[in-house]
């Protein structure tokens, strides 16, 4: 008897631990539908269908794509750079690129008192600001090229900058 309760036990027990797995990755994956909305408008290049007031959001930079080696970015694409934009293969950023060498966020790029910066967020290959790897934030001036994989975007913004800190 003892053992037909503790077989039971058992079968009940497994069935518990699948019933939690299974809400488990049922949540998770609803969390990776749900895309913030203020992500969206990123998303899209400047001079896209339906970008006609791209300046009317304060934008006063852009990445501009001068080298890619995959097909979901190509030379001439332009992004323009707001307060904050992450790069990086996952959907969740700002500019996604299939890029192999790209970690799932591997860069951010944000405004701190009218100068923008560049950091690598902890990524596998690394972030290279004019051929120079970046250890820490650093300052973008005019015409910087960064390299993420085999991705090359200028980064072109209209103003004085004092130059990069690296």
């Amino acid at each position: 008897m003892a053992g037909i309760l503790l077989l039971v036990l058992r079968y009940v027990f497994l069935l518990l631990l699948l019933l939690f797995i299974f809400s488990l990755v049922k949540w998770m994956v609803g969390d990776l539908k749900n895309l913030p909305a203020d992500r969206q408008a990123f998303r899209r290049p400047t001079g896209a269908p339906g970008d006609q007031n791209s300046n009317s959001r304060g934008a006063d930079a852009s990445l501009t794509v001068l080298e890619s080696s995959t097909t979901d970015l190509q030379p001439g694409d332009t992004f323009a750079v707001y307060k904050e934009m992450f790069i990086g293969r996952s959907e969740e950023n700002d500019i996604t690129t299939g890029e192999s060498f790209a970690s799932t966020r591997h860069a951010r790029i944000y405004l701190v008192d009218e100068q923008y910066w560049l950091e690598d967020l902890n990524s596998t290959n690394g972030t290279f600001l004019n051929g120079v790897p970046v250890s820490k934030p650093t300052v973008l001036a005019n015409a910087d090229r960064i390299k993420i994989g085999g991705i090359t975007f200028q980064f072109v913004r209209w103003g004085y900058e004092v130059g990069s800190d690296i």
